[in-house]
Parts: C-alpha cells; sequence; structure tokens
C-alpha cells in the first residue's frame, strides 16, 4: 500500500488533468485558501476556479523541462495578499504549487544584492573563506537566526565545519551528524532538489486527496517547495526548541559534497524568489568548488605522479616487487600519505616495510579478509579492528588498511597500515526507539580508539594507478615465463611419453620376475638356504616397489589422456573407499576423524580416489612412527573462487617449509623423509590431478607437529 501523500499547511497543492484541466487531487486544506473543500474542487475543473486570464497565463507557464511560475490576478473568496503558483509538468499531468509572496527582511532591491554577494563569493581568496561567507550570507540576506554547514564523509558522516550564529544559538560547530540523522532517502531527496525549508506550525501535515499517476506522486514527494519534510529534521526542530529548517545542499558532479543547515527560532517561510535567491547562491558555490576540487586533485595527482614515476623506474630495475616498492629513496608509503607501514606478498614471500604488524598478524588479517571479500578488489577502511577481531591487538600500527591485490590466482598484493588516532568527538544525536525516527538530538561525547585518518579517493586513484602498472610489469615477465613454459611443457609431453612407455612396455618382465621368485620361493626354499632366501626376498622387495613406481608414472601419464566425467561426489564415500582399500591387519592402529556434513566436491571419480588415496597414504605412512597416529579429513568452512576448501591432516613428521613447493615436483621427497619408503611420484600425481581439475593445492605444516594439505576443485 503506497503511504499517503502530505505537504506543508502554508501551500494549496493542486493535481490536474493537462488537456481539460480536471481537478483530480487536492490538499485537503482547501477551503483555508480558496473557501472551496476537497470534496467539491475534485469534481471541478480549473475553469470554475480561475478566470480564463489566469488559465492563459497558467499555459503560456507551462516548461517541460523546469517549472514555471505566474501571479494569480483576481481572486475571489481568497484571504488577502498575493499568491503565485508554480507549475511542474509531467506527460499528462500537472502539479500546481500555490504559495503566498513573502517579503524580505531587508529593504531594496534583493537583485542588486544577490549580485553582489554572488560577485563577493566569487572574490573570496580561499574555499574556507567562501564558505565561511556563504553561511554568514544566507543568515543576513534571509533572516535565518543560525546557518552551519556539513560536509559528508565518505561515510556520509557530516561534521559541522563553519556556522553563522547572528541569533546567539547554541553553537554546533565541529558537532558530528551521523548518517542516520541525514539517512539515504534524504540525501537522495537533496541531489534531486538542494532547497528545502520547513516551518513547524504545531499543526499535522496536509494530506493530498484525490488519484494521481507516479510522475505527480514523486513531484510531490521530492520536488515540490512545500513537501513534506525528513522525519528526523521535524524531531530535531522540537529538540531544540526551533520553529524552522531549510537546507541548501551543495552537489559536485552529481554527488553530495555538503549542506548548509538554516535554523530560526520563529517561523520564517520561503517563497519562489527566495528559494531561487539560495539556488543561484548555491550554484556559485558549486562552481567554485568543484573547479578548486579539481585544482587541488590535479596537483595531488601531479605530486603523486612524480613520486609513483621514481617508484617505478625502481621497481623495473630491481629483482623482484617487494625490492623495488621497498628500498630506495622513494617507497611505496611515499605514495599515500598518512601511511607508516606496509606489507607486500610476491613470489610466496610476504614482505613488512615501515611500521606494521606482525608477519602473523598480517596473515590472519589477510586469512579474515579473504574469508569476507574474497580478496579479489581494491578494499580499506579506518576501522580495522572493529570488522576483523585478530586486529585488535595491532591498532596502534594498524587501524587502517587499503588492500590491492595484484594477482588474485599467485596470491600477490599490497597492503598499506594507518596507525590509530585516538580521537574525541561530539556526535549531535544518539539513538533513541522511545522516539520517531529513532533519533534524539541531545549532545553526547565520545572518544573514539582504533580508528586512524580515512582513507581519500586520491590515495585510492593512487593505488589504483599503481596496481595498473605493477600488473603490466608481471604481464611482461609473464610473458618472458610463458615461453620458458612452452619449452618446459614439451620436455613434459616428452617425459610423458617416456614414463607411459616405461609403465607400460616394462610391466612384462617385472611380471617374469615376480613369478620366477615366487616359484623358486615355494620350490627351492631348502636348496637356496638361509642366505639365499635372504637375497630372494631383497629380489621381491625391490620388484615390488618398481611395481609401485611404474604403477605411479603410468598413472600420471594418463591424467591427461583419459576422459573425465565430472561427478557431485561424497567427500565421506571416497574416503571410506581409500580406508577400505588401504588399511590391513599390517597396518598400526590409528584414528580417522572424518568431519560430518560436508559440502559435495566435484570431479571424476576415479581421479579424486587417487587424490585421497594418495593424502591419506601418506598421512598413514608419515604419522606411523607416532605413540597415537592421528588423521583428519574435513572441510575448512571456506571457500575459493566459489569451491568448497577441503583438507586432509595429520600428525606426523611434518614438512619443512622451504620444501612446501618442492615436495609436489616429480621424483622429488621431503628431506625428512628419508626413512619412509616412497617413489617421489604421489604428491606431483595429487598436484597434476588437482591441476587438470581447475582447483588448487598448498601445505601447512610444522616440522615434528604435524603436516595439513588443503585443495579445492573447480569443474562442475
Amino acid at each position: 500500500m503506497k503511504a499517503t501523500l502530505e505537504v506543508q499547511h502554508y501551500a494549496l497543492i493542486l493535481v490536474v488533468e493537462r488537456k481539460t484541466l480536471s481537478i483530480t487531487a487536492v490538499s485537503e486544506h482547501s477551503a483555508q485558501f480558496c473557501g472551496t473543500p476537497p470534496e467539491q474542487l475534485l469534481r471541478k475543473t480549473l475553469h470554475d476556479v480561475f478566470t480564463s486570464d489566469t488559465l492563459t497565463d497558467l499555459r503560456d507557464s507551462v516548461r517541460e523541462d523546469a517549472p514555471g511560475i505566474f501571479v494569480l490576478k483576481d481572486l475571489e473568496g481568497w484571504p488577502e495578499g498575493e499568491y503565485q503558483a508554480i507549475v511542474y509538468a509531467f506527460v499528462d499531468e500537472l502539479v500546481i504549487e500555490i504559495e503566498p509572496r513573502r517579503f524580505w527582511p531587508h529593504s531594496g532591491d534583493y537583485s542588486a544584492r544577490l549580485n553582489d554577494f554572488t560577485e563577493e563569493l566569487e572574490a573570496m581568496p580561499t574555499i574556507d573563506a567562501m564558505l565561511q561567507g556563504l553561511v554568514d550570507g544566507l543568515t543576513y540576506h534571509l533572516g535565518y537566526d543560525r546557518a552551519a554547514l556539513v560536509q559528508f564523509d565518505e561515510s556520509f558522516n557530516a561534521p559541522v565545519t563553519h556556522e553563522s550564529n547572528p541569533g546567539n544559538l547554541p553553537s554546533i560547530l565541529d558537532v558530528v551528524f551521523k548518517d542516520e540523522d541525514i539517512p539515504a532517502d534524504t540525501r537522495y531527496n537533496q541531489v534531486v532538489d538542494p532547497i528545502h525549508n520547513f516551518v513547524d506550525s504545531g499543526d499535522e501535515l496536509i494530506r493530498v486527496q484525490g488519484h494521481y499517476g507516479p510522475g505527480a506522486r514523486e513531484i510531490v514527494r521530492r520536488i515540490i517547495a512545500a513537501r513534506k519534510p525528513n522525519i528526523h529534521n521535524i524531531q530535531f526542530l522540537r529538540d531544540h526548541g526551533l520553529r524552522t529548517v531549510a537546507y541548501l545542499a551543495i552537489v559536485i558532479d552529481g554527488k553530495l559534497w555538503g549542506s548548509i543547515y538554516a535554523h530560526c527560532t520563529k517561523p520564517l517561510y520561503l517563497d519562489y524568489q527566495m528559494r531561487a535567491f539560495m539556488r543561484i547562491v548555491g550554484r556559485v558555490t558549486q562552481q567554485k568548488l568543484a573547479y578548486h576540487t579539481y585544482s587541488r586533485t590535479l596537483r595531488l595527482r601531479q605530486a603523486a605522479n612524480q613520486v609513483r614515476d621514481r617508484l617505478q623506474d625502481h621497481i623495473v630495475q630491481s629483482d623482484n616487487l617487494a625490492h623495488g616498492l621497498t628500498t630506495g629513496g622513494t617507497t611505496l608509503l611515499d605514495l599515500i600519505s598518512g601511511t607508516h607501514g606496509a606489507a607486500i606478498c610476491s613470489d610466496e614471500e610476504l614482505t613488512l616495510h615501515g611500521v606494521a604488524p606482525s608477519e602473523e598478524q598480517v596473515n590472519a588479517v589477510m586469512k579474515w579478509l579473504k574469508q569476507s571479500t574474497g580478496g579479489e578488489s581494491v578494499w580499506h577502511t579506518d576501522h580495522l579492528g572493529d570488522l576483523c577481531a585478530s586486529a585488535r591487538d595491532c591498532a596502534d600500527v594498524a587501524a587502517g588498511m587499503l588492500f590491492l591485490p595484484l594477482d588474485v590466482e599467485a596470491n600477490q598484493w599490497i597492503i598499506w597500515f594507518k596507525p590509530e588516532i585516538v580521537q574525541t568527538v561530539t556526535y549531535g544525536s544518539a539513538q533513541d526507539d522511545r522516539y520517531p525516527g529513532g533519533r534524539r538530538y541531545q549532545r553526547s561525547t565520545q572518544t573514539l580508539h582504533g580508528y586512524s585518518l580515512p582513507w581519500s579517493e586520491d590515495d585510492i586513484g593512487t593505488a589504483q594507478a599503481i596496481q595498473a602498472f605493477i600488473q603490466d610489469v608481471v604481464m611482461k615477465r609473464y610473458t618472458i615465463a610463458r615461453k620458458r613454459n612452452d619449452l618446459l611443457r614439451q620436455a613434459y609431453e616428452d617425459l610423458e611419453v617416456f614414463s607411459y612407455t616405461v609403465g607400460h612396455d616394462l610391466r612384462a618382465p617385472l611380471r617374469g620376475i615376480s613369478s620366477f621368485a615366487e616359484i623358486l620361493e615355494e620350490d627351492f626354499a631348502e636348496a637356496l638356504g638361509e642366505t639365499g632366501m635372504s637375497h630372494l626376498k631383497v629380489i621381491q622387495d625391490n620388484a615390488e616397489r618398481m611395481r609401485l613406481f611404474m604403477s605411479d608414472l603410468l598413472a600420471l601419464s594418463r591424467i591427461d589422456r583419459v576422459n573425465i566425467i565430472i561427478n557431485e561426489l561424497s567427500v565421506a564415500t571416497l574416503v571410506e573407499r581409500v580406508l577400505a582399500d588401504r588399511i590391513t591387519s599390517e597396518v598400526r592402529k590409528f584414528e580417522c576423524i572424518v568431519q560430518p556434513d560436508m559440502p559435495p566436491i566435484h570431479g571424476d571419480r576415479n581421479h579424486l580416489v587417487t587424490v585421497f588415496t594418495n593424502l591419506i597414504s601418506n598421512a598413514i605412512k608419515y604419522s606411523s612412527q607416532k605413540e597415537a597416529p592421528r588423521i583428519e579429513v574435513g572441510f575448512t568452512g571456506t571457500y575459493r573462487h566459489g569451491c568448497p576448501v577441503f583438507f586432509v591432516a595429520d600428525n606426523g613428521i611434518g614438512i619443512p617449509e622451504d620444501q612446501y613447493a618442492r615436495v609436489f615436483e616429480l621424483f622429488t621427497r621431503s628431506s625428512n623423509a628419508d626413512g619412509f619408503q616412497g617413489t617421489g611420484i604421489g604428491l606431483a600425481l595429487v598436484k597434476r590431478i588437482i591441476n587438470f581439475h581447475e582447483g588448487d593445492i598448498w601445505i601447512e605444516s610444522e616440522v615434528g607437529v604435524g603436516t595439513r594439505f588443503y585443495f579445492y576443485t573447480c569443474l562442475d
């Protein structure tokens, strides 16, 4: 159900059909203006209300792109005074706003006053002086007791930066109004029409009776001067003992930059001419502010470009990104003012620079960021500790954070940090659900901890510029690496052919060796004696090792050669199959925990059985010397690229950190695995399968404590 349209009592609102001039809607206090109640007006046309001369003026005033205005003449039955009508046209409807003319607070020609005022503003030497002159001029020329300018920050909090107070009202300079005080709908209305004046007459707002189209509805809601105010404006007036509040919005490039709020302890009405005075003054202010903002941005960008050029030259000449960003006369901290520390992740290494959190704290923040936002786009905050619990202990150096991704797949990124700035802030309101709109406009002072200076649009733009350059440099290096990879790929293909040949063609001779060894064991044991049987056992063990080696080698060569069938598979079922195949009476007992209610994994059943077989077999093997071997398979609760991340963990011997990448290479094993049998193919096979499924696998491990393999697949 649509909300009832309401307007202020000082104006009469009519909605009429454009062709016939039939009245389709009217504000319910029409009898106070023309002596005719709304029920009767809704059965009339404008021909019944106004003279033919007035209707001619009406038709002449209609404009499609802006309101029209004309003076009402020869009014019978209306209260004494001068009236004018403002006409808003939309398709086949007209909205007519009839208001009394008002008297200026000072004598003289206000056209000349307007000219003098705008020239004064344009001649002001600084923006600060111009804004102060603006609030001073509005109180003088229009008669308000106080005018206060608020400037919105990126969170739409609005501190009062300039004030004129000839009425000696309590000063609100430096008071901060929160975004809830000037909510999104009000800010939108200020962009649509930057002028509004509301007088709290003590009476109820006036309903609009009748029917109207959506266009007329929006005009009454957002554009006419007598439109209904925001509930927070009404509450502000009453909490402060005021009768009038007005605003003049300052809009730059379509965005609300700030607003001037004017207050009066008495009813103060503005007619069309007074509002036009404010509108022109606001437009002059906007133009000068826009020019100043552009000039300032240009100066900042020129300075930032000089810093960036020096930094870029150093990056190109450096062996790696972190070295290029953190050494030399210019570093990445010089790019963005107010930053005291940074972290760079590149080439699988984390580099800290300046006054920054510890490596452990940075890793914890990044883990939270990737879980919360995905870590795929520029992200910033000036109160990191309120969002990320693990960052609260480092607020002194990292209350603010600007995250810049470089290569999401390769986990390359930059973070700038800003330190905490303890601030004492006086707010102009507080949450109070007992009042309309849930706000009470009483001052409260708070000391804010955990906040940094905010990140500006210039900061974000500078970061994005260096992002584009680095990505370009990285791509050039990637092109070189790709050529090398092509050569490496050809070598791998040759190796695959060789592996397939070895794995397939040598199986028959190997089976012969194993078979004849069994015959010797069964039929010639006595003749061989103890020494001969010992040698025979060595032959059988080595033949079995070679069989496993060739089986793994053949499996590795077949990954890209066979057709795969993608299914949605239960991880628990895959693990059960692996355990059933692998666990025999000879295997020492161990604890195996399989997490319940895991999301499904997508991929080829046979390939994924191979993945879990190798990971679980390794977990069993490398934890077998523990007093209580323990294996765990589960879901991390996180997603990468929309795919669930799983893990296989053990409490075995662990893997040295400098060998995390090495153990996935073909025929390579961890340096502390010499006492365990293995071919050096299993993890290379797992890595190949996971990559073939467009996923990834990585390691977390601590020597002597255990290892955790994380992985996901992205084929569906």
